[in-house]
């Protein structure tokens, strides 16, 4: 049995799509089943659809991933927020999520525990999700339990939030806002190559005991993001470069009003740091020759300024 955690979000989604592919061209065992946790029971549809059987629950929530690890040999730890709203906080999911879920693995007698965080996840970086993230991280590595951690730098593909939220401001005329110098460096890559990367990782011995970087095969800057999102969707813009000191209290007041805010505060602070790989494993460890930004990014077009608007206020989703 594996438990995909966070089985609702983005990733778990091509996650577990790829394991029920897998197992109908009989590459992954008939009988190896997939668990998938999840919060809200509105989305248990979506995951049977996929081949997951849903279970509610959450990692805040130990007595509920008590049951979620019934007979659970692997886990896919994929629950993690990218910022505060309520009671659902990075440091209530990051962080202590992520021990609840080693505390439950370790009673569960769970033999191999996967976790995909953001690149450069440590709890002495001064930004709450790298140092959210970074706790859960310590907190496997030090379970005993056989673990691998995947870091990935912004990733990519049809409903992520990144790429279509910038594509949705595109779409208004006849500016374009650039945070800071637009000059911070990212390593996209595509939200299929994740997950073919966490699914090898079901399999592949050498990647046990492993903390590894998976980003794509080319390194590109914001404003190049930016460019090539413009390109794609056929539209000029006057870009306008603004310090990211000036843009703080606008996000805030978004972040503190509106229920998807298209910037938060968390974000816009990382938005200034290279998030760049230093080794690279998505090749050289899982064989995976990733998608291109350019190449893959013909789902912007499908986004408007008026479905941005709907997700921003909490009235639609990206997927």
């Amino acid at each position: 049995m594996i438990l995909i955690t966070g089985a609702s979000g983005y990733v778990a989604g091509h996650t577990l799509q790829l394991l029920n592919a897998l197992k109908t061209q009989k590459s992954l065992g008939a009988d190896v089943r997939v668990r998938g946790l999840m919060r809200s029971p509105q989305r248990a549809d979506k995951v049977r659809a996929l081949g997951g059987e849903p279970v509610i629950g959450d990692v805040t929530d130990p007595a509920s991933l008590t049951k979620a690890m019934e007979g659970v040999e692997r886990v896919i730890h994929l629950a993690a927020v990218n910022r505060d709203r309520g009671e659902v906080t990075m440091e209530r999911v990051n962080a202590q999520g992520t021990i609840n879920v080693v505390e439950a693995a370790k009673k569960a007698g769970v033999k191999h525990i996967i976790n995909l965080v953001g690149l450069g996840a440590d709890p002495k970086r001064p930004f709450p999700l790298a140092y959210t993230q970074g706790r859960g991280v310590e907190a496997i590595i030090a379970s005993g339990i056989p673990y691998t951690i995947l870091e990935a730098s912004v990733i990519f593909g049809p409903g992520d939030e990144f790429l279509n939220t910038l594509a949705g401001l595109a779409r208004i005329p006849p500016f374009m806002i650039v945070p800071g110098d637009g000059k911070t460096k990212f390593q996209p890559i595509a939200v299929q190559d994740v997950a073919a990367c966490l699914v090898h990782s079901l399999s592949k011995p050498e990647v046990i005991n492993q903390r590894l970087q998976i980003c794509g095969s080319e390194v590109i800057t914001l404003e190049g993001i930016i460019d090539a999102i413009l390109a794609e969707l056929q539209v000029r813009r006057v870009k306008i470069h603004m310090p990211v000191g000036l843009l703080k209290p606008a996000v805030a007041v978004m972040d503190a009003v509106l229920p998807k805010p298209p910037v938060t505060p968390s974000l816009l602070a990382q938005l200034g740091v290279d998030n760049v790989a230093t080794d690279n494993a998505t090749t050289r460890v899982f064989g995976i020759e990733p998608i291109k930004l350019r190449e893959g990014i013909g789902f912007v077009r499908e986004m408007s300024f008026s479905r941005l608007m709907a997700r921003t206020f909490g009235r639609a989703e990206y997927r």
